[in-house]
């Protein structure tokens, strides 16, 4: 079982906490409203912006906790290596799609010896997003993996 640590309520009411996933990967982990949830709706008939979900809308903490941990145990060392090297060969293919493969390997070698997982989104309905981090090759910017429900990568974003 997934054992989380440090667990607090960010300024929405949402959890955050650290935890070790498999391969001795400590990271932060939060949770996330998801943009499609059920909220009230205010006087004008319009849904709440999730900039403005109150806490008493979000789910309590023991809710929080058991999605992220039953989320976070589907992350097996097998998961979170391949994830990892598709994230850098798709970042490298893109950086690099006039070469021809002989060139990707050292700018490909050199992304993966940098790229570390840094932080797990998890939503309410389960889905994750994994965040890297590569400080050498792409200073200051977070890595966006958004994972689909068999845990292939869905989406993928540098900001």
């Amino acid at each position: 079982m997934i054992e989380l640590d440090d667990i607090d309520t960010d300024e929405d009411g949402a959890l955050t906490a650290t935890v070790e996933l498999p391969g001795g990967r400590r990271v932060t982990v939060e949770y996330a409203v998801d943009d499609d949830s059920d909220f009230d709706e205010d006087d004008d008939g319009d849904e709440d912006d999730l900039d403005d979900v109150e806490p008493e809308d979000m789910p309590d903490m023991d809710v929080m906790q058991a999605t992220v941990q039953h989320a976070l145990a589907r992350l097996t060392t097998e998961v979170l290596d391949a994830r990892e090297h598709e994230v850098a060969e798709e970042l490298t293919e893109a950086a690099f799609e006039d070469e021809d493969d002989a060139e990707l390997e050292a700018p490909l070698a050199a992304l993966r010896d940098d790229i570390s997982l840094d932080g797990v989104v998890v939503f309410g309905d389960g889905g994750m997003t994994l965040l890297y981090v590569a400080p050498e090759e792409y200073p200051d910017l977070t890595i966006y993996c958004l994972l689909d429900d068999d845990l292939e990568i869905d989406d993928l974003m540098v900001e």
